[in-house]
């Protein structure tokens, strides 16, 4: 069996003694610092087959660019004390608790045993709290430049129900997400979502790096005659616009891709869903503008309708600088 470390972080419980952790630990991998952007990627699962999309998903782009990997899974306790007449205190409401928690463990690692040997190596930890909370957290601690999640059910409504984790991160990660749709395929095809007609740097540059040579790139901006983008690019080409964004640093791999403007007219999301559809793209990158927390739902953010409606995996980025 691989080693793997589990950093288990659990306010009011304990793991039963099944679900106790190997003493030997798996030591963190630094990637090399001249590695391409992404170096560091934090994969999220719950054992779901939405999760078999991310780390499908997290093996291609680690591969591309040589990254270090760590998973995390978060068990959401349940608050409330048990409805039942005969109470015994910590013990009735607690386990329940733990055995959850070592059932969503033990999927995880028959997850990973099903997987290939370089993603039984990568570390693994367990934490309990809310979802969101507790990735964008782990993002922050260790150093993460991509997030890699499972987008959920293609069904907008279910995912809607859910809660959908991948919106709640989105909103508060200072890092860029990758939202990753069932059966993912590695992404060859993108569009990238300018919904306010601005250029975003860091959307070009990410969306650029998870890509390999030879892959097709629309940039999809309001109309030049919309009112939504008075101040948006106006003539420039697909071309310019990626290499004003990427600098000199990415100009190989620029020249290697086939690049595309698309200026949509009419509401931005219909828009920018149709065009996903008529291309067959396989990934949306999407900028998400403004500071970490619920003000990024007030601007003119794509990122979390996309979360909702798109059909394939999506890459949100905040405004913080993407590295080459």
């Amino acid at each position: 069996m691989p080693n793997e470390s589990v950093a288990c972080t659990l306010p009011a419980f304990e793991l039963p003694r099944v679900a106790k952790v190997e003493e030997r630990t798996l030591p963190r991998h630094v990637a090399d610092a001249r590695s391409p952007w992404p170096r560091r990627i934090l994969v999220a699962s719950d054992g779901s087959p939405a999760s078999d999309a991310a780390i499908a998903a997290a093996k291609v782009l680690a591969e591309r660019s040589r990254a270090s990997v760590e998973m995390t899974a978060v068990y959401s306790p349940r608050i409330p004390l048990p409805d039942c007449p005969e109470r015994r205190g910590f013990e009735q409401c607690e386990g329940p608790e733990r055995g959850e928690a070592a059932t969503l463990l033990r999927t995880i690692r028959r997850q990973r045993r099903r997987s290939a040997p370089e993603i039984r190596a990568w570390p693994l930890h367990l934490e309990v709290g809310d979802p969101g909370a507790v990735i964008t957290r782990l993002a922050k601690d260790s150093a993460a430049e991509l997030v890699v999640l499972g987008i959920g059910e293609l069904n907008p409504a279910e995912r809607r129900y859910a809660g959908h984790t991948a919106s709640c991160v989105a909103r508060y990660l200072q890092t860029p997400l990758f939202a990753a749709a069932p059966g993912c395929e590695a992404p060859v095809r993108c569009v990238v979502a300018l919904p306010d007609g601005r250029v975003h740097a860091p959307t070009l540059r990410a969306a650029v790096a998870c890509l390999p040579p030879i892959s097709t790139i629309w940039i999809a901006v309001p109309s030049r005659s919309s009112a939504a983008a008075p101040n948006g690019v106006q003539s420039e080409s697909a071309r310019e616009l990626v290499e004003r964004a990427c600098g000199p640093e990415l100009a190989d791999k620029i020249d290697s891709l086939k690049l595309e403007r698309v200026d949509l007219a009419g509401e931005i999301v219909a828009g920018v869903l149709k065009l996903v559809g008529d291309v067959g793209a396989q990934l949306i990158a999407v900028p998400n503008r403004g500071d970490p927390g619920p003000v990024r739902a007030f601007l003119e953010n794509l990122a979390e309708p996309l979360l909702l409606a798109a059909r394939c995996s999506v890459l949100v980025v905040p405004d913080a600088p993407v590295a080459a």
